[in-house]
């Protein structure tokens, strides 16, 4: 799935109405806190509502524009009984079945809900998610052994903009150390709980696997717009508006400088020159100053960058080389 920026805005219950109709399962009837996503076909932006307590959902006219649009929907343990393809101006109603595969739409809040373990433990996987989901780890079946020889040792070597469309290894990668150090004991014990947690001993989990609550009420009064990016290696870290409603936003992996147009979806890019050639790429921290230039820091690459807007061109300032 391409990575997306997304905004959140609040509407009022009277806005004029375009897509719009009635969510239903025959496990529930009614279904309140249901995602419902429309995506005209061909477009890059998809436009997200919630139904509330009856079950309905509306998309306010302003959002839409006329053409076919996709229907999907969000609400873990379901799915749509089958694809929808709509009119912008369509009364449609969802009716949803009980998903074949639970698993596959769990969130990461869900997976840590679901597994058993104390506070520590779970912990430890809050350093797993930065690169992928825990779905991953899950769905895997490595005894202890093979997680700490084989597994561990390469997460290890990975630096933390790495995501699994783009894994960066880390020039010094760091190695366990002889045994009886501390941070072998550490790896010891998160390996010995992942292999509990996973499939190693059993072709399905030990736990039950435990849905979030949906949205209620004022929760379900919100639109959702995303923008797909280009590819699927972009990981937008930091995301600024400027004074015109353009976002930018620095690539957690890759020497660019993201500009998006909310009203268009289109995107452009703008290369940040390599300084250290081989060294893990990526930008962090971007921030604006008083005359609207863009600053960031280009991390593994050990320079500083500003954008000027107005002539779109980089300076560079570089660490020394010791």
């Amino acid at each position: 799935m391409l990575r997306a920026l997304a905004v959140v805005l609040l509407f009022s219950s009277n806005a004029a109405l375009a897509l719009e109709g009635r969510v239903t399962s025959a496990e529930e009837g009614a279904m309140e806190g249901v995602l419902v996503s429309a995506k005209k076909v061909g477009s890059t932006i998809t436009v997200t509502v919630v139904s509330d307590a009856e079950g309905r959902y509306h998309f306010p006219d302003k959002k839409l524009s006329p053409g076919k649009y996709a229907l999907t929907i969000r609400a873990a343990g379901y799915e749509l009984d089958a694809p929808r393809v709509v009119d912008m101006a369509a009364v449609a109603d969802l009716k949803l079945k009980k998903a074949d595969d639970l698993a596959a739409q769990l969130s990461n809040g869900e997976w840590m809900a679901s597994m058993p373990g104390d506070d520590r433990q779970k912990g430890q996987l809050l350093n797993c998610v930065g690169c992928h989901t825990l779905q991953r780890i899950a769905r895997s079946k490595y005894d202890a052994d093979t997680f700490m020889k084989a597994v561990l040792p390469r997460m290890q070597g990975y630096v933390n903009q790495s995501i699994p469309q783009h894994p960066q290894l880390r020039k010094a990668e760091r190695l366990m150390e002889e045994r009886g150090d501390q941070r072998v004991q550490v790896y010891r014990a998160m390996a010995e709980y992942l292999s509990t947690v996973n499939l190693a001993e059993s072709p399905t989990w030990s736990y039950e696997l435990k849905k979030l609550p949906r949205p209620t009420g004022r929760a379900t009064k919100v639109v959702y717009t995303e923008y797909d990016l280009p590819r699927e290696t972009i990981s937008p870290h930091d995301v600024i508006v400027d004074q015109k409603g353009i976002a930018w936003y620095s690539s957690f992996g890759e020497q660019n400088l993201g500009r998006l147009d909310p009203k268009t979806g289109k995107v452009r890019e703008f290369p940040i020159p390599e300084a250290k050639p081989g060294f893990p790429t990526g930008g962090l921290g971007l921030r604006t100053d008083q005359a609207g230039n863009l600053w960031l820091g280009n991390m593994y690459q050990a320079q500083i960058v500003k954008f000027d807007r107005k002539s779109q061109k980089f300076t560079i300032w570089k660490l020394p080389k010791e």
